[in-house]
């Protein structure tokens, strides 16, 4: 995993923006990223649509991979862990936060999250909140316009950019508008929405090697 980080300050304060889809608070040690779908692609294998095992599993190894490399205190998930039901995929999650019993898994609940509270519990989530406020950022799994700068998910905010040969390229991003930072989705196994942005947000457009601004 080559990790590449771009300093933003939010809210008053200084977040680490990543190109592995999440943002590390070095202030409170926090990782914070948003919509794993977890388990989405054996729902969609369930109906008969051939996707391989393979896509969970990468999505979870980066994680682990960013534990390791941050040692965070907290993570902080806002909203969408679990895409359907439960399955393998699911119970991969818990062999991950098994293996990192000083790290508080914490979430913000989705649309997706229909799972009961003792269920998560059981998964390795300490905490669960519809919306959860440190220090002055709010978390929010959908998108809220406030004065208060608020962390959001749920979109899959991306970016569509033409390139010399008159081509698109679409790139997940970190939009900025406003108070409200929004979340790429931390899956690979995810579509982007290119149009429901306003038209003066920032885009940190997320590629292998790093991040830049559009």
């Amino acid at each position: 995993m080559k990790l590449s980080e771009y300093p933003l300050l939010f809210g008053g304060q200084e977040l680490l923006l990543n190109n592995q889809r999440a943002i590390y608070w070095p202030q409170e040690n926090a990782l914070i990223l948003s919509d794993l779908h977890l388990g989405k692609a054996a729902y969609f294998r369930k109906y008969g649509i051939a996707l391989p095992a393979t896509v969970s599993e990468r999505d979870l190894f980066r994680l682990q991979q960013l534990l390791v490399h941050y040692h965070p205190e907290l993570i902080i998930i806002v909203g969408d862990l679990i895409h359907a039901g439960a399955n393998k995929e699911v119970e991969s999650f818990r062999n991950l936060t098994l293996q990192f019993p000083n790290t508080c898994f914490s979430l913000i609940k989705g649309n997706h999250d229909k799972y009961d509270p003792k269920k998560l519990s059981e998964l390795g989530i300490a905490h669960c909140y519809d919306l959860l406020q440190l220090q002055n950022i709010h978390f929010s799994h959908s998108l809220i316009h406030s004065e208060i700068p608020t962390i959001s998910g749920h979109i899959h905010p991306g970016v569509r950019i033409r390139m010399p040969d008159r081509k698109f390229l679409k790139f997940p991003c970190f939009a900025l508008t406003g108070n409200l930072l929004i979340l790429p989705a931390f899956s690979l196994f995810t579509g982007l929405d290119t149009c429901s942005l306003p038209e003066d947000t920032v885009c940190y457009a997320i590629h292998e090697e790093g991040i830049f601004t559009v």
